[in-house]
């Protein structure tokens, strides 16, 4: 796989690179379909048929048994072995690995651990989900060292997209189905795009993956091409540095539901701040629901919630931050992303952030700076020393409005184009002041 010279873009590599053929394209169905259950314990055998009362020893043995439906029951104890998955079920038929309700069940392995310095993401899991592998689903399971699923060629289609983030070519990026404008069943034919633009047939999504109530820990959860999962009621906390935030959705991976997690203590990374943030989308990542999610005491630069490098037409609702730098952050490119009824309590830098990095531009830009975003009934309370409610360096027909702030950072050049590009604040056409009175929603 090849990197890019843009450090931006770092974010979406991996070390140690497992991706391969593609994998079989599921087609959806109406209802579940009905599988066998594979029985896993710690005294089995792998010899044993995972039958009821012939359980084979190690989950790795059930992943290569199971088939479409099938339910993988875990029986209470440690697993201590890296898991490949390279086969799929189906929307109608997923694959489930679950606890079989007899006592708590760990997945764990022996992985390497990146230094704190490392500027990509760690490719070395306890859970690799490779080839494009689609419809499993992780239930009720404890996960030690983390998860790494990717579509198949994934880094075909990461290459094609920073190159052109380096050539500041926003308008081919644009021509992605979905990207360019509100089109959610437009961007359901992002793959078919993408292998003839990359000239990869092969490139693949890892579709329909779940993963629910499960509590992870030492590396978090990663998808790389990776579209309409779940990621619900999941305890993540106590990631070590330079392995990357606690849920990262990274290159078209578009339509995830992420609710209800718990994220927190991601160790603050010697890199850049998107090696520590609780909840990241990058590299146009698309269409996703982030809500009523709680990602506290982050250390560092660590950012609650982030978006970056055009990723777009997210919704972020009813989440809670505290103890962070950032709580909630729009950064590169982002277009037509949602921010509303979101409270950040206790936060470092800023609240809110809008493509800060973007205050040096005497005018905003369809390539890197923020695009009909919306913040609205937001609510940002004890600052810690000079932190501000709400921070903007670019931004272009952005609606800000109802929010519970007091104070703002207003980049130099904003304020002279604020109401000519566009922005409204409290549906005004002026930037907001340094300081100012709370609104309500």
């Amino acid at each position: 796989m090849k990197s890019s010279p843009s450090v931006r873009m770092l974010s979406g590599l991996m070390t140690g690179s497992v991706v391969a053929a593609g994998a079989l394209i599921a087609t959806a169905a109406p209802a579940n379909a009905a599988g066998s259950v594979i029985e896993v314990a710690t005294t089995g055998n792998d010899a044993n048929s995972g039958a009821a009362g012939k359980p084979l020893k190690t989950v790795q043995a059930a992943i290569d048994k199971a088939m479409p439906g099938d339910t993988i029951k875990i029986h209470k104890g440690t697993y201590n072995q890296q898991l490949k998955i390279r086969k799929s079920g189906t929307a109608s038929a997923p694959i489930t690995v679950t606890n079989a309700g007899d006592g708590a069940v760990t997945l764990t392995a022996a992985l390497p651990m990146p230094s704190c310095g490392t500027n990509q993401p760690d490719g070395q899991r306890t859970i690799l989900i490779i080839d494009g592998s689609d419809y499993w689903t992780f239930q009720g399971l404890t996960i030690d060292g983390g998860v790494y699923a990717t579509g198949s060629d994934a880094g075909s289609a990461f290459s094609w997209h920073s190159a052109l983030v380096d050539k500041g070519d926003w308008q081919t990026r644009r021509k992605v189905p979905g990207a360019g404008s509100f089109n959610p069943t437009a961007a359901k034919q992002v793959i078919p795009y993408l292998r003839t633009a990359t000239k990869d047939p092969d490139l693949d999504s890892s579709d329909g993956l779940k993963f629910i109530g499960n509590t992870v820990k030492r590396k978090g959860l990663f998808f790389r091409l990776s579209s309409y999962g779940v990621a619900s009621g999941n305890k993540i906390s106590d990631i070590a540095c330079g392995t990357g935030p606690g849920i990262w959705l990274i290159t078209f991976s578009n339509g995830w539901q992420v609710t209800k997690n718990d994220v927190s203590k991601i160790a603050a990374s010697t890199w850049k701040h998107f090696m520590q943030e609780g909840i990241r989308l990058g590299t146009s990542s698309n269409y996703n629901k982030v809500t009523n999610n709680y990602v506290h005491d982050l250390p560092g630069d660590g950012r609650a919630f982030n978006t970056d490098v055009d990723s777009s037409w997210n919704t972020f609702s009813g989440n809670r931050a505290a103890n962070v730098a950032i709580g909630y952050n729009d950064q590169m490119s982002g277009w037509g992303n949602t921010w509303t009824k979101n409270s950040v309590t206790g936060f470092r830098t800023y609240g809110y952030g809008v493509r800060l990095m973007d205050g040096k531009l005497t005018l905003p830009s369809y390539d890197t700076s923020a695009n009909k975003i919306s913040m609205t009934c937001n609510v940002a309370t004890k600052p810690v020393g000079k932190a501000k409610s709400f921070g903007v360096g670019g931004t272009m027909y952005g609606t800000y409005k109802g929010n519970a702030w007091t104070t703002a950072h207003v980049g130099k050049y904003v304020k002279s184009y604020w109401g000519k590009y566009g922005n409204t604040f409290n549906g005004k056409p002026t930037a907001p002041p340094a300081t100012f009175a709370p609104s309500s929603c």
